[in-house]
């Protein structure tokens, strides 16, 4: 888009309200719909008012093309497109009807000033027609469809703008969400590792049998299904897919026109001195052979400043003499003294480049981009044959050869696993492998073969051989993972042991610190912890969840993936508005963000409910499909 609809998002207000709009709209395209019928070209209604199915085309084309710079776009990703087109169009609808009725009008004077202050358009400060057009030209618009655009932002405010403007939180409110979500907490801990804790003797087999009969959940095999699989993919076809090099070479143009510009660029080490005496000093040192290492410690006896600048362009070098003189340099060599605007300079250009992407990498993206491309065309080609074949009754193991399928056949559970524990080499990616797994486990034996839907448009069909319910296995299959098991139960059983009598001792009246020292024990002290303990770490959750239930001096013991740890709370400290005033408007600001939010929805729910909104889908359909 334009530049000014940038500076209009920049505004939060303005971006509440279109996410807003956007999430309302596409949810009334599946709660509020009416299949309509007749022979017109309306798409949908609102409050009456007629949608013509041109306006979303429209909008739907654009969108269309511009993902289609990422490959062709599948069914389910053309009918989300049309979807957004549709809210668009009924967004725009719906606010024009509120509009009319409050009576809301936009001065042209308003809209001449966005005009005149739009950069873009100007030329020497001032609006430039010629400049103006040709902009719009660039970007596929015209000045009518810049000016109604305009004119519908500058609407929407008018009537946005005054219902969000007044709305704040109490000060009360965001002194006690600030105090109670900012106080930190900090404890002293012992952890005990089960791991640690000496791994007991063998015991006789009668043991480990009973223990096996205990824990039958722990020793009993998964439910395993035998199936065949034949799946229709692009992404699987795509590198069998010959494309040609001169749309390989088109389309890394495109791509080259579309980035941004190439620049030049250096990596330089630069050596800033005071005075010209010790600059030439090191420059004698430097020319001799000392290395960047030795050079940056001799900078220190001068005084001097080194630096290293990696990739940098002309302009982001700070010194303009220093910058034209490093793009001026050869590869190697040292060059200086060079003045500058604050001392002398002496440099080596180590590398000399352009910017923009890796050409080998372009290129093999846009092949790849080209393969699906064309691997996606054979699909849509090729699955008409298949869902007839499948009509036909043909086995899996019998369809033609020619239509690009991908045949698989094993023995998986529900965790798409085979019974040695390795995964089944089900081709493709992980989603496509899910719903592969998932469809397996809801088939039925005997089933005839039906070709199903998998993600990023591919297809697959399957037929269930056999089920394998699950079952104990015996002792004797399972003696050395019985044996592991009941060792590290016995291990758990020990560290547990050792961490009850320390909290005991807690409960009782004695400092952790004492009696962890006793027992031979490290304690720790946490950093201080906040409510929030999912961004401070792994295994700080188990611990914090509780520490914020407690009183100070108190003990607790929680159970963690590696062991058990005995915390005893030291220090509550609640933050003080006054000493961190960026925090504290961050959270102003938040929460007027979400009371904006919310009443903004309300809004909007309000037209919802005034306006009925029916959708001709059958008409829609013909946009997408």
């Amino acid at each position: 888009m334009l530049v000014w609809v940038r500076k209009l998002m920049s505004n939060w207000v303005a971006r509440i309200l279109f996410a807003l709009l956007i999430v309302v709209f596409i949810g009334w395209g599946i709660s509020n719909v009416l299949t309509l019928t007749g022979s017109n070209t309306t798409v949908a209604r609102v409050g009456g008012t007629p949608i013509d199915a041109s306006a979303v085309q429209a909008a739907y084309q654009a969108a269309l093309n511009q993902a289609g710079q990422q490959g062709q776009p599948d069914l389910a990703t053309r009918q989300q497109l049309a979807n957004q087109a549709l809210a668009d169009a009924l967004r725009k609808q719906m606010m024009k009807q509120e509009e009319r009725r409050l009576g809301l009008v936009v001065p042209d004077a308003a809209v001449r000033q966005v005009l005149d202050e739009e950069p873009a358009f100007q030329a020497n400060g001032v609006f430039d027609k010629q400049k103006f057009e040709q902009v719009l030209t660039q970007n596929n618009s015209s000045p009518d469809q810049f000016i109604g655009q305009v004119r519908e932002s500058l609407a929407m405010r008018q009537l946005m703008l005054p219902l969000l403007r007044g709305v704040a939180p109490p000060e009360e409110l965001i002194d006690r969400l600030f105090a109670y979500f900012g106080q930190h907490r900090t404890a002293e801990t012992v952890a005990i590792a089960s791991a640690a804790q000496p791994a007991p003797k063998p015991p006789a087999d009668a043991v480990l049998e009973r223990y096996w009969r205990n824990h039958p959940a722990k020793f009993t095999s998964p439910e395993y299904r035998r199936a065949q699989i034949v799946i229709l993919s692009p992404t699987l076809l795509a590198p069998q897919e010959q494309v040609s090099q001169a749309d390989i070479d088109a389309a890394v143009a495109r791509a080259k026109a579309e980035g941004p510009p190439s620049v030049p660029q250096r990596s330089v080490q630069v050596i800033t001195v005071g005075n010209l005496a010790g600059s030439s000093r090191l420059q004698a040192a430097w020319t001799k052979g000392a290395n960047w290492s030795r050079m940056q410690t001799l900078a220190k006896q001068y005084g001097a400043t080194a630096v290293e600048m990696d990739k940098a362009a002309q302009t982001q070098i700070p010194s303009p003499a220093l910058g034209q003189a490093v793009f001026a340099a050869p590869i190697g060599k040292v060059v200086g003294p060079v003045a500058g605007d604050t001392g002398m300079y002496v440099f080596k250009v180590t590398q000399a480049g352009q910017s923009g992407p890796d050409m080998a990498a372009l290129r093999q993206q846009a092949t790849q981009a080209l393969q699906i491309q064309k691997a996606q065309d054979d699909v849509a080609n090729d699955v008409n044959q298949l869902q007839d074949a499948l009509a036909g009754q043909t086995p899996l193991n019998q369809l033609p050869a020619n239509l690009g399928l991908v045949a698989v056949q094993g023995t998986l559970d529900a965790a798409g696993n085979r019974p040695e524990g390795s995964p089944a080499p089900i081709p493709g990616g992980n989603a496509l492998k899910t719903a592969i797994v998932k469809a397996v486990f809801a088939a039925h034996p005997g089933e005839p073969p039906q070709l199903l839907n998998g993600p990023d448009g591919s297809y697959f069909a399957l037929s269930l051989d056999k089920i394998e319910p699950p079952a104990l296995q015996g002792f004797a299959q399972v003696r050395d993972k019985v044996l592991a098991d009941w060792t590290q139960s016995q291990q758990v059983r020990e560290a547990e042991i050792k961490a009850t009598a320390l909290y005991r001792a807690v409960r009782q009246g004695q400092a952790l610190a004492a009696a962890a020292k006793a027992a031979g024990l490290q304690v720790n002290i946490t950093p201080p912890l906040l409510r929030d303990a999912g961004q401070q770490g792994a295994g700080v959750q188990e611990l914090s969840n509780v520490l914020f239930s407690m009183k100070q001096g108190h003990g607790t013991m929680v159970r963690t993936s590696t062991g058990f740890t005995v915390a005893q709370l030291m220090t509550i400290t609640t933050p003080d508005p006054a000493q961190y005033q960026n925090v504290y408007q961050q959270w102003q600001q938040q929460m007027t963000k979400g009371l904006q939010n919310d009443l903004a929805e309300s809004f909007l729910t309000g037209l919802q409910m005034r306006d009925k909104v029916s959708v001709n889908q059958k008409m829609l359909a013909q946009i997408y499909q």
